[in-house]
C-alpha cells in the first residue's frame, strides 16, 4: 500500500509568501506534517508527493532536516488536480501496488487514526473509502433547507483499490470532478464512508490557521558543590559573583540557569538538560550558560510558546541573593527574550542544615509557566 500526497497547488487564496503547503504554523510545515502521518503506518510502504516544478526548492529546503525512509522522490505535478494525481499514480504503477491512498498536504492535521480507519476498510475488501464528517450548521440548496443528516462533508485520505482508480483517472481525463471518490460515483462503483475527523480540516485561507492556547509548568532542580579551584569564578543566573570560589560542574555551573533551563524544557516536553548538552560532549565544557538559555529560547520561539512567568529559589548561605537579583533577573531576561518583571527570584537558607548549610555547595529550584499556541 502507497500514499500519494498531493502538493501541486500555488495557494492563489491563500494570500500568503510562499504556498500553504511549504508555510510553517508553530513549528509545522503542512507537507512535513502529512508525509509524518503516513510515515508512521506500518501498512503504507511507500510515500510520494506530487509537487509544483516551481516548489521543487521548497520541497526541498523543508525536507532536509527529515528523514522518512518509505519517501520516494517527487512528481511534478499537473494544471489540475485530477492531473497531478494521475501523475503521481503513474509514477508508482509499475510497484505491483494492490490499495493507494490519496491525500492533500493541506489537510495536515490528519490523524493516524483515521487513516488506519481508511486502511482497515481497504483491507476488508472494500474498493473505496473515504472519510467524512457531518455538518454541524443547517444547510439550504436551491433556496430551500435540506436535511443535513444526509449529507457529508468530505475529506482525505481516499482510499481505493489501485487498479481501479488509476483506470478510473485515466478514462475520465477531462472529467470536472472535486476529488478522487467522484470518479467512482462516474462509474457507480460504491464508496464507503467511515468517520472522519472535524481536526481534519482544510488549510485554504491564511484565517484558516486557528490556534489554541494551552498553559504548562515545567519544575527544575539543581545541585552543584563549590570547587576548590581558586581560579574557577562563581556564576548565578549569569552574574559573576567575586570573592566565591565558583561551583564544580562541566560548563561554568551556574547552578540557577540549569534549574531554570529543566524548568523549561519540562514545560515544553524537551526532557533535560542533560538530553541536550551531555557532559561527555567536549563543546560543552566550560560553557556559558547563558547559551543554554538562548538555546531554550529557540525551543520556544519553535514550539509557539511564550514564557508568562520565571520562578526561581536559589538555596545557600552565601553570597546574599536578595542584593544580585536585579542583576539576575535582567541577564535571564535579556537572554530568553522577555520581560524582566516575568521573573521572580528568591534567595534561602537553611539555616546551617544540610550541604548548603555546610557551605558545601548551592541548590537551586525554578519553576518555568509557558503558553503554547497550538
Amino acid at each position: 500500500m502507497y500514499a500519494v500526497i498531493v502538493a501541486a497547488g500555488n495557494s492563489a487564496r491563500f494570500n500568503s509568501d510562499r504556498p500553504k503547503q511549504y508555510i510553517s504554523i508553530c513549528g509545522q510545515t503542512p507537507i512535513v506534517e502529512s508525509v509524518k502521518a503516513f510515515h508512521g503506518i506500518d501498512k503504507i510502504s511507500g510515500v510520494v508527493c506530487v509537487i509544483s516544478p516551481d516548489h521543487q526548492h521548497l520541497y526541498e529546503s523543508v525536507f532536509q532536516c527529515h528523514c522518512f525512509g518509505k519517501l520516494l522522490p517527487p512528481v511534478f505535478g499537473g494544471k489540475t488536480r485530477a492531473e497531478s494525481v494521475r501523475n503521481g499514480l503513474n509514477f508508482i504503477s509499475d510497484q505491483n501496488i494492490k490499495h493507494i491512498l490519496i491525500h492533500d498536504a493541506a489537510r495536515y492535521k490528519c490523524s493516524q487514526a483515521l487513516i488506519n480507519r481508511v486502511v482497515d476498510r481497504l483491507l476488508e475488501g472494500c474498493v473505496a473509502v473515504v472519510p467524512t464528517v457531518q455538518s454541524v450548521d443547517s444547510l439550504r440548496y436551491n433556496g430551500k433547507n435540506i436535511d443535513r443528516s444526509k449529507v457529508g462533508r468530505v475529506q482525505t485520505p481516499q482510499g481505493f483499490e489501485f487498479e481501479t482508480i488509476y483506470n478510473l483517472h485515466k478514462k475520465h481525463i477531462d472529467a470536472n470532478v472535486t476529488d478522487d471518490a467522484s470518479l467512482c460515483d462516474i462509474e457507480g462503483i460504491d464508496v464507503i464512508e467511515v468517520q472522519g475527523e472535524e481536526t481534519n480540516t482544510k488549510l485554504t485561507y491564511l484565517s484558516d490557521i486557528k490556534t489554541q492556547t494551552i498553559i504548562k509548568t515545567g519544575f527544575g532542580y539543581d545541585v552543584h558543590k563549590f570547587s576548590n579551584d581558586p581560579k574557577r569564578k562563581l556564576f548565578l543566573m549569569g552574574v559573576e559573583v567575586p570573592g566565591y570560589f565558583g561551583l564544580e560542574g562541566v560548563s561554568d555551573a551556574d547552578v540557577a540557569i540549569h534549574s531554570i533551563v529543566d524548568a523549561i524544557l519540562g514545560a515544553l516536553g524537551r526532557g533535560s538538560i542533560g538530553e541536550h548538552f551531555p557532559i561527555k560532549d567536549p563543546l560543552n565544557q566550560d560553557r556559558d550558560s547563558k547559551e543554554f538559555l538562548q538555546y531554550c529560547k529557540d525551543l520556544l520561539e519553535q514550539s509557539c510558546a511564550t514564557i508568562l512567568n520565571i520562578d526561581v529559589t536559589i538555596v545557600c548561605e552565601e553570597p546574599k541573593i536578595s542584593i544580585l537579583a536585579d542583576s539576575m533577573k535582567k541577564i535571564t531576561a535579556s537572554c530568553l527574550g522577555i520581560k524582566e518583571s516575568d521573573i521572580n527570584v528568591k534567595g534561602k537558607t537553611t539555616e546551617g542544615l544540610g550541604f548548603e548549610g555546610r557551605r558545601e555547595g548551592i541548590s537551586s529550584y525554578a519553576v518555568a509557566t509557558v503558553s503554547i499556541e497550538e
